[in-house]
């Protein structure tokens, strides 16, 4: 069985790294952050490292937090992963088939 505190699906990373850079440009700390939405600390920590496939309630709570839009983490989380692959098939021996 996976280890899936371990396991990063590249969506959920390009979903985490989207919404850490959101929390920062709003000035906030993870820990005043997972306050804010409701969340735990260490849970919502690992929101942003793409560890957990998070569930839509939390995915609104985050939104309502930073005062976004679904669409706008989606946007910025599908731009995000883009450009994750593309610099995983920059570095690759073996790009992936698209």
């Amino acid at each position: 069985m996976p280890n899936h505190k371990t396991t990063k699906h590249p969506s959920l990373q390009a979903l985490g790294l989207s919404i850490r850079a959101y929390r920062e440009e709003a000035g906030y700390s993870q820990e005043s952050f997972a306050r804010r939405a409701g969340l735990d600390r260490s849970y919502y920590g690992a929101v942003e490292r793409g560890a957990f496939n998070v569930t839509f309630e939390t995915l609104v709570k985050i939104a309502v937090g930073l005062g976004v839009g679904l669409d706008d983490l989606s946007t910025r989380a599908d731009r995000k992963a883009r450009e994750l692959r593309r610099e995983e098939a920059a570095t690759s021996v073996y790009p992936r088939a698209r």
